[in-house]
C-alpha cells in the first residue's frame, strides 16, 4: 500500500498537474513527457509482481488491489496505461469482474467496459 500510494499515486499526481511543479511557464509538456516513462517502468515492475500470483499480496484480495484499480483507471490516458501490460490486463479484468466492483463504479459513473 505504501508502494502504491507513496510512488505510484504519487506521480500520476505530478502527470496531472505538471503546472504545480514547475517555476517556467510553458514546461509542463516536459514534465508530462517524463512522466509518462517513469510510470511505465512502475507498471513494469508492478506487472512482473503479479506474473505468478493472483493479487498483490498472493492469493488473497486485499485493499491493495481495490486501490490500485482506482489508480489504474486514473492512467487510462498513458501512453502505456496498465492494461498495456499482460499480467496487469489479467488482474484488472479479474478486479473488473467482481460484483462489488460493478456496483461501485457504476455508482460512480466510471466505465469498466476497457477492462471486461
Amino acid at each position: 500500500m505504501m508502494y502504491l500510494t507513496n510512488t505510484l499515486q504519487a506521480e500520476l499526481m505530478i502527470y496531472f498537474y505538471p503546472d504545480k511543479h514547475i517555476t517556467v511557464e510553458g514546461q509542463g509538456d516536459k514534465i508530462i513527457a517524463a512522466q509518462q516513462s517513469i510510470l511505465k517502468d512502475i507498471f513494469l515492475l508492478l506487472d512482473n509482481e503479479l506474473s505468478n500470483k493472483d493479487y498483490f499480496l498472493g492469493d488473497d484480495i486485499s485493499i491493495c488491489d481495490f486501490f490500485f484499480l482506482m489508480l489504474a483507471i486514473w492512467a487510462d490516458e498513458l501512453e502505456n496505461p496498465p492494461l498495456s501490460f499482460p499480467h496487469l490486463s489479467k488482474y484488472l479484468s479479474r478486479l473488473a469482474k467482481r460484483p462489488s466492483v460493478q456496483r461501485a463504479c457504476q455508482t460512480e459513473g466510471i466505465s469498466l467496459e476497457a477492462y471486461l
